[in-house]
């Protein structure tokens, strides 16, 4: 009889765990591990932050970098996550005074914008004393609101006010996917996304006008491709076959970036087809 690793232990005193297995605890971790599902949750965190505005001292939820997974990206550049939609994560609001940005715009503030904040947000802003563990997509979507009335109180330049936009328009859809189009609220929700896209696209329009790049963290050739699909989506689809050829003329755009522009020519040509 072959003898096993364990064998001659009974010298010790030990004979009874001569057959105990050598790797049995770790195939029962690892199914424990399997049966575990992590909820929307597990993937935030709480961040400490000081208002600009009211200095209040206070946590704002933020989701936990690079522990989702992108499993997709939207025409629009909207990313898609497998556990959570982290775009309902990305306005930050002080409970105390109401002063609410998008996470990149929350610590910049001059004094002037400062001063119209208090007058026009905190002289009214009720405090708040709930703090939800996550958001569902109509508490992201009221903090969207509050960050782009902020926004217009404080004068903020027009692409912060389009980037508030268009993410404001990538939460409403996330919220029309999960209500699903036989829901009563569905075609509501749906002219909602489009009014934002339509803002998004004229905010987008005016800052090219007159701001310098980077703008909204994207480069030139990014803002081009992003006015060329809200250019599709909106119908101003001359403007689009503009920015796509801008692109496809572009020494400096990347490969990749090429590739969508040119996947996005044909739906355009499609569109323009489609109209007659």
């Amino acid at each position: 009889m072959q003898e096993g690793l364990l064998s001659g232990l009974e010298s010790f005193g030990l004979g009874g765990l001569e057959g105990m297995s050598l790797f049995e605890d770790e195939k029962k971790k690892e199914q424990a591990k399997a049966v575990v599902e992590l909820t929307e949750k597990d993937f935030l965190l709480d961040k400490s932050m000081t208002c600009p505005v009211c200095d209040a001292e206070f946590k704002a939820r933020m989701v936990k970098g690079g522990k989702a997974k992108l499993v997709g990206q939207d025409l629009d550049l909207r990313p898609k996550y497998k556990e959570l939609d982290i775009t309902k994560y990305d306005v930050v609001m002080c409970p105390q005074c109401g002063y609410t940005a998008l996470q990149r715009y929350f610590p910049n503030t001059l004094e002037v914008q400062r001063k119209r904040i208090r007058e026009k947000i905190c002289a009214n802003f009720k405090p708040q004393k709930n703090f939800p563990e996550t958001y569902t997509y109509d508490e992201a979507i009221e903090r969207y609101k509050m960050a782009l009335v902020n926004a217009i109180v404080k004068g903020a330049k027009a692409s912060e006010k389009a980037y508030i936009c268009l993410k404001s328009s990538w939460v409403v859809r996330g919220k029309a996917e999960e209500l699903g189009e036989g829901h009563a609220d569905y075609a509501k929700t749906k002219a909602m996304e489009a009014e934002f896209t339509k803002n998004a696209f004229e905010g987008f329009m005016a800052a090219v006008q007159s701001e310098n790049f980077p703008m909204c963290g994207m480069d030139e050739g990014a803002i081009n491709y992003l006015l060329a699909v809200l250019g599709y989506k909106t119908d101003h689809l001359d403007i689009s076959q503009k920015m796509i050829a801008t692109i496809l003329q572009s020494s400096t755009a990347n490969p990749r970036m090429k590739d969508k522009a040119r996947d996005l020519k044909e739906m355009v040509v499609a569109k323009i087809k489609a109209k007659g």
